[in-house]
């Protein structure tokens, strides 16, 4: 039976991997054998959740879950941190951004993180503070999540308002207007949002992160903000195991179906150069295109599709209400179809969905654990 390695059980990879089983041997390699919710960040960071809420242990049926750190892909394999090797007749790496947390100086005051356990170290910091300033900083593009800072600025906002404290919460972004790249509906869309929150939104401020050290934040342009509390979106950079491969940045060039220059290894997820948002549907939906390709190659499929992503998008603007940001490509993939944007909310009715999509993220990824307790008398 030919075999595949998936790196990464994030959407890109789950899904991948879940496309390829009872066709191939597939192996999924993870860190841990755990995933993690991403979303789980902001509640997180607002004290609503531990961090431990938002992973899940990996058992998935069909399929070999390998836990262990990956040191380098190929398109015939995988190598392990330990040295050893998982060979296989073709890759589909999903491991998802690096965060640079690196570049952002220690400093009292100053939490650079990007997810929940992140998030869980800077809570406290949150929950503490009586006044002053709280800047949330989104330091560089790209970065995973586009829509979050902007929940999470509201929500704090929101936070401070109920617990009667004198706070104003800023939130600064490198792009002349918020997620310009979705249309002026969104961008509007978010400033209103912002306004009406509370929330003092700087645009077109590119950072100078040591500058944090000093307890102000300056911008390129000479700007500078004082600040109490900073809550830093880091960096963020190509992982390792995809450095030899061509592409911008952190970005990686990909085919429409997701293959890289190495024959026979795949990119999906925030890592490739897409068109598409990094959203969990844009990676699961390239990751099932990729797996089909790969079993085209191996003569397992006779048609490969290209599969056409759904995004949706909670956004928290706090009070328990949250609006829904949704993407669909009617006319195909960038670039030659655009995306149609539809905005709902806010509303405390869709605060439901947020705990919708967290659930099925965690069904998808304890299959076996699931199917016991549906057996169990």
């Amino acid at each position: 039976m030919a075999s595949v390695a998936v790196v990464g059980a994030g959407p890109g990879g789950v899904a991948a991997a879940r496309r390829l089983r009872g066709h191939a041997r597939v192996v999924l390699v993870e860190r841990r054998g755990e995933a993690r919710y991403l979303p789980g960040t902001i509640p997180t960071l607002l004290g609503e959740t531990p961090a431990e809420r938002w992973s899940a242990r990996l058992s998935l049926e069909g399929m070999e879950v390998v836990p262990a750190g990956v040191r380098e892909v190929s398109g015939k394999g995988v190598r392990l941190e330990d040295g050893t090797t998982v060979r296989a007749d073709a890759v589909i790496a999903s491991p998802g951004l690096a965060l640079d947390v690196g570049a952002v100086p220690e400093a009292p005051g100053v939490f650079a993180f990007w997810d929940p356990d992140g998030a869980g170290r800077a809570s406290r910091a949150v929950r503490e503070l009586r006044e002053g300033v709280v800047a949330v900083v989104v330091s560089s593009l790209p970065y995973r999540c586009p829509p979050a800072p902007y929940g999470l600025a509201m929500q704090l906002a929101g936070l401070y308002r109920a617990l009667e404290r004198d706070v104003r919460v800023f939130l600064t972004t490198p792009e002349e207007e918020p997620l310009e790249a979705l249309g002026e509906e969104v961008s509007g869309f978010l400033r209103r949002s912002c306004a009406a929150e509370g929330v003092e939104l700087l645009t077109g401020f590119r950072s100078e992160l040591d500058s944090l050290a000093g307890g102000d934040l300056r911008s390129r342009d000479g700007d500078s903000l004082g600040f109490d509390l900073a809550l830093v979106v880091p960096p963020h950079g190509r992982s390792r195991v995809l450095a030899e491969l061509p592409g911008e940045g952190p970005l990686v060039e990909v085919s429409s179906r997701f293959g890289t220059a190495e024959e026979g290894l795949y990119v999906v997820g925030d890592a490739a150069a897409t068109g598409l948002p990094r959203a969990a549907d844009a990676a699961a939906a390239a990751g099932v295109t990729a797996a089909e390709d790969v079993l085209r190659r191996l003569g397992l499929l006779e048609e490969a599709a290209t599969h056409l992503p759904a995004p949706e998008c909670y956004l928290g603007h706090g009070g328990g209400r949250y609006s829904r940001i949704s993407l669909r490509y009617p006319e195909g993939l960038p670039p030659q179809g655009r995306a149609r944007v539809d905005v709902e909310g806010p509303s405390t009715a869709l605060a439901a969905g947020f705990e919708e999509a967290f659930h099925g993220w965690r069904a998808l990824r304890e299959e076996a654990t699931s199917e016991r307790l549906r057996r169990s008398p």
